[in-house]
Order: structure tokens, then C-alpha cells, then sequence
């Protein structure tokens, strides 16, 4: 064993945390993670309000749950001790994502942060992983610090993370950002200025006349599978039950192999203990020698 453990930090998705969360022990789509890493590591969750407007408990708006989630996973770097690894599921990776870019502005001390790992990240770029043709819904993240590795984990059938180019969700993530009944004046201001500067993601891919139209047909379609490969297998309501075969794609990671026999969240384990090889080895031949013996 090393001499100091890596404290793995997971953040995780809309809907996994409240914001009251304090529970130490990881939980969500991210134990699948932890539970993976051998004793060189240590789990600890991250609590935040993990909202999206009133799609989520606490009705906050996803911009706000965000800014909450990077302000505490701020302070928990500062109360760790030794190195550190980032972890984050969908909006728990945007959390990351913004922490990283504070690295890299200088902003916050990133010196013991050893390696990030993401988890279908709204802001993935393109090319970030090898299967996915689009990215991110949420479009272009924060610039990243070299120093840092950073693994990205996605499916080419979720759309938060490989959603087309042109796809019509793009403009419902723009409108939606600040989404809340708690704060409706937030909401509308930030609406209002989107709408009048036109600082869609889309803005340059559409236009008001004919020839978008025939385009948004194939959009409309696009968009449909990609709302379907989002929702659940299966969906009742009262008596009625509807079966949606290529649904759960974003809850796929701990569940389906994603690399040969592995899942998604494996393969991010198996990533994570490479890292930690390559430093022992890098810091210390003797530790390396220690733990062969």
C-alpha cells in the first residue's frame, strides 16, 4: 500500500444527492466506482442539491445546484489531506468540470489532485471518447489543466454526453439552465437574455426559411431517439405501461458492459488504479518494491 491513500471525491448526478446531503460513504451511480478501487483508496461523497428546476428535489435551477456543488467540493479538497482524485456522474461532472477550471485559472491549488475521471459529462468534448460521434448537450466546458488526467466515460447512445451537433435538445438544455419556480425572476432574466442575444448553441444552424424546415424534420427525429435512448426501459402510468427497448442509456454505466466484460464504471476503476500505479512508480521505486513484497 502506498503510504497515504487517495481520497477518491465523487459528485454525483441530478436526482443522487439533496442539499442537506452530509453522508460520507459514496452512494449513486458512483459506488459502482469506488466499490471497484482496491485499498489504495478511499470514497467520499460529495453532497449538493443535485437539482434540476422542479425536475429534481429541491427545486433549484441546474446552474444553482451547480455553483452549490463546485463550492463544496471546493471546500472538501481544502479539508483533505494528501492526494486526490475527482469523480463525477452527469451534473456531478459538470461539478468537476468547473472545479477543474478553477485549476486552471489558478483560481484553486490543484497540486494534489492526481486525476479526474467523468462519468457521461454534459460538457464532453468531441472526440473525448472514441465511440461518440457528437458531445456534450451542455456545450464547451472550462479549459482543463494539463497537469491533471482526465478519463471521460460515455456511450454513444446517451445523449447528455453525445448529443448530435445540431440537435434540437441543445436549445431545451439553453432554456432550462436556470429553470426554477423558486427563483422565476432568475429564470426569466437569464431567459430573456438568451433569447435576445440568440446565444443558442443552435444559433448559427438555424434559420427562418424553407430549407430549415425539411432540416428540422430530420432534427425532430433526431431528437426523438435521443429523448427515448434517455428514458427509462420501461414507463407506467396508472394502468398503462409503455416498453422503451433502447431506453436507460444514461444509467447504463454501472449496469451494461462498456469495454469487453466491463462496465462503464470498471473500466473507470481499472483507469484510476493505472494512475495510482504510475505515481507510486513515479514518486518511489522502493514504495513500488514495498508492495510487490
Amino acid at each position: 500500500m502506498s503510504q497515504q491513500q487517495v481520497t477518491v471525491l465523487a459528485v454525483g448526478g441530478t436526482g443522487e444527492s439533496r442539499p442537506s446531503d452530509h453522508r460520507p460513504r459514496v452512494t449513486g451511480l458512483l459506488a459502482s466506482v469506488t466499490s471497484a478501487l482496491d485499498d489504495r483508496f478511499v470514497g467520499q461523497w460529495v453532497g449538493y442539491p443535485a437539482s434540476y428546476g422542479p425536475v429534481a428535489l429541491g427545486g433549484l435551477s441546474y446552474r444553482h445546484s451547480a455553483d452549490i456543488g463546485v463550492r463544496r467540493l471546493s471546500r472538501a479538497i481544502d479539508a483533505t489531506t494528501g492526494p486526490i482524485a475527482l469523480i463525477g456522474y452527469s451534473q456531478g461532472a459538470t461539478v468537476v468540470r468547473e472545479v477543474l477550471g478553477l485549476i486552471h485559472d489558478g483560481t484553486i491549488d490543484g497540486t494534489r489532485i492526481v486525476a479526474a475521471g467523468l462519468v457521461s459529462d454534459p460538457q464532453q468534448p468531441a472526440g473525448a471518447v472514441s465511440d461518440c460521434s457528437g458531445r456534450g448537450v451542455a456545450g464547451v466546458g472550462p479549459a482543463l489543466p494539463e497537469s491533471i488526467p482526465v478519463k471521460w466515460i460515455g456511450l454513444k447512445s446517451d445523449m447528455i454526453c453525445n448529443a448530435s451537433d445540431d440537435s434540437l435538445i441543445r436549445d431545451i438544455a439553453d432554456l432550462t439552465r436556470w429553470m426554477s419556480f423558486r427563483t422565476p425572476r432568475i429564470w426569466l432574466r437569464e431567459l430573456w437574455k438568451l433569447l435576445r442575444s440568440n446565444s443558442f448553441q443552435n444559433a448559427t444552424r438555424t434559420r427562418l426559411r424553407p430549407s430549415q424546415w425539411v432540416h428540422d424534420v430530420r432534427r425532430l427525429r433526431t431528437a426523438a431517439t435521443e429523448i427515448a435512448g434517455y428514458l427509462p426501459k420501461s414507463m407506467r402510468w396508472h394502468r398503462f405501461e409503455w416498453a422503451n427497448p433502447g431506453g436507460g442509456r444514461h444509467i447504463a454505466y454501472a449496469r451494461e458492459p462498456y469495454e469487453g466484460d466491463l462496465t462503464g464504471c470498471q473500466v473507470l476503476a481499472r483507469w484510476l488504479t493505472e494512475q495510482e500505479d504510475l505515481r507510486e512508480r513515479t514518486l518511489s521505486p522502493a514504495l513500488q518494491q514495498r508492495r510487490v513484497a
